[in-house]
């Protein structure tokens, strides 16, 4: 069982889980978005819309790999229970501080992303057009 960690750990296994579903979820929604745009001639502009379940995608996966909500950090809890369902209020302020920059540590690393990928997409429309 993990134990909660100012800044560093929030979450178990069982809040893991979830987001590398929720991860999941936006990454298949990314390639929707994307297989219209390329594969049924979408509008290009629309490439631009991917930010947003790149971003998500991006969130889920690495929240789930640092085993650190940043809703929960947001909100002051956390839960390292084994299924879940035990969360508990972060009653230290110093903790709560540090919860709250590896939060926007986490949303920076997920923008950043998103951003990194719809340029990329871009760019590949670029050199698809140009052949």
């Amino acid at each position: 069982m993990a134990e909660y960690q100012p800044g560093v750990c929030n979450i178990g296994e069982a809040e893991q889980r979830r987001r590398y579903a929720l991860g999941s979820v936006a990454a298949v929604a990314t390639l929707g978005l994307v297989t219209w745009v390329f594969g049924f001639d979408g509008p290009v502009w629309a490439l631009a819309l991917a930010g947003v379940p790149l971003f998500g995608t991006a969130e889920g996966y690495l929240q789930a790999q640092y085993q650190f909500c940043a809703g929960f950090a947001s909100l002051g809890i956390y839960d390292v229970s084994e299924k879940g369902n035990y969360r508990r209020e972060v009653s230290d302020e110093a903790a709560r501080r540090a919860d709250m920059r590896r939060a926007w540590q986490i949303h920076g690393y997920a923008t950043a992303t998103a951003i990194a990928g719809v340029l990329i997409l871009f760019v590949v429309n670029a050199l698809v057009s140009a052949s």
